[in-house]
């Protein structure tokens, strides 16, 4: 990869909250004594509030630097992305080498980066990987609603795994039992939901779906009249920040699967934490997602593909969906059952879109909003990632 080479400077954002709240000891103890030890110059600045990463990064010296890592879980790196796509000189910024060292949660990119390699999950094998300074491209997916947009460079989910991810935040106290727990709570009480998937099939999966007769423009986000709904450039003073990748509608033929749907998982990469492989084919810069798609079914089923999601092998299921897309456009309905409860769809850990009516005072503003079709778009390899050779 061109630029491979030890970096001799780099910029370190650490989240003391992530997790287990470990961030700031992993950097002192796990992090500096390799840095130090490759006589490696750094600047390091804490997080002290959400989105506060974006701000870092969408202000930072980049010249200062030869790469940002993230001492956290995947959702600062995914803040950092949008940061650096929100600068005048986007186009550059996302050049600059990104690494992260797992504090979260799930830590689903690490256990990516290492498993493509063929090298064990630690901590110490994250570092390393960033101190040898081999690189690899990594796709970007603008994640669209009207005029809103927000970028991602792992998932997006709707549906089973979104419920547990963001309602299992009440037993906390449980630790990573929590996940357990409530997955089995989940699955006997199992929820469905109305809806559409829309996409455009990558190369050999033409078969999935039914054809789409309207015209359905990724410019307009879905309208038939692309003048009607085109996203435009943000641009101030003659600069403009990045406004998703450029595509020939011309050349797009779209295809669909209705509800009701169980879960919609759609993934650039191929583990959503370290014991939960969603996406078995997914690589890191081919240019397309993977979506896993588990239509209704029993809840004893739903049980037994969320055990099976540990080496992905649910995927071989008749329930299932899997596939790959250049774009794919969700139109997500109500709960089964229900008149008025919405399901959660959440983005690399962060609620894009609830329907539930379940926020509460404390809980921020989401940035979409729940039933119109929000639709995603990948751009080949833009940015790029510190990885094992």
């Amino acid at each position: 990869f061109p630029g491979d080479g030890r970096p001799k400077r780099l910029f370190f954002i650490v989240n003391p909250y992530g997790g287990k709240r470990g961030g700031r000891k992993i950097f002192q103890t796990e992090v500096l004594p390799l840095i130090d030890a490759a006589h490696i110059h750094y600047t390091m600045q804490e997080t002290n509030y959400r989105l506060h990463a974006q701000e870092i990064a969408g202000s930072l010296d980049l010249k200062k630097y030869d790469g940002i890592v993230c001492v956290s879980g995947d959702g600062i790196l995914v803040e950092v992305v949008n940061g650096l796509l929100q600068r005048d000189d986007w186009d550059k910024a996302i050049k600059v080498p990104l690494g992260i060292i797992p504090a979260g949660t799930g830590n689903g990119m690490v256990q990516g980066l290492l498993h493509s390699a063929g090298e064990p999950f630690s901590m110490s094998n994250a570092v390393f990987a960033i101190i040898r300074g081999h690189r690899r491209a990594l796709d970007v997916t603008s994640v669209v609603q009207g005029k809103t947009r927000f970028f991602s460079v792992m998932m997006l989910t709707w549906g089973l795994v979104a419920d547990i991810d963001i309602e299992s935040e009440k037993f906390r106290w449980m630790g990573s039992a929590r996940i357990d727990f409530y997955s089995l709570l989940r699955a006997v009480n199992l929820r469905r939901y109305n809806g559409r998937i829309l996409f455009v099939p990558a190369p050999g999966y033409e078969g999935f779906g039914d054809p789409v007769e309207q015209t359905i423009s990724c410019k307009s986000n879905g309208a038939t009249n692309a003048a009607e709904g085109d996203i435009p450039d943000v641009c101030n003073n003659e600069t403009c920040t990045y406004s998703g990748p450029s595509t020939d509608d011309a050349d797009l033929e779209w295809r669909s699967l209705k509800g009701p749907f169980v879960n919609v998982w759609i993934s650039n990469i191929a583990f959503a934490s370290e014991g939960v492989m969603i996406a078995p084919q997914a690589q890191f810069a081919d240019g397309y997602l993977d979506a896993a798609i588990i239509k209704d079914c029993p809840w004893s089923v739903a049980l037994g593909l969320l055990l099976r999601m540990k080496d992905g092998s649910y995927i071989e299921s008749p329930y299932v969906e899997y596939f790959k897309v250049k774009a794919l456009r969700i139109e997500p309905g109500l709960r089964v059952g229900s008149s008025t409860i919405g399901g959660i769809i959440d983005s690399d850990g962060e609620v894009l879109a609830r329907g539930d009516r379940s926020q509460t005072k404390e809980e921020p503003e989401h940035l979409m909003a729940y039933g119109p079709p929000i639709q995603l778009m990948v751009d080949q390899g833009l940015a790029t990632i510190f990885s094992p050779r």
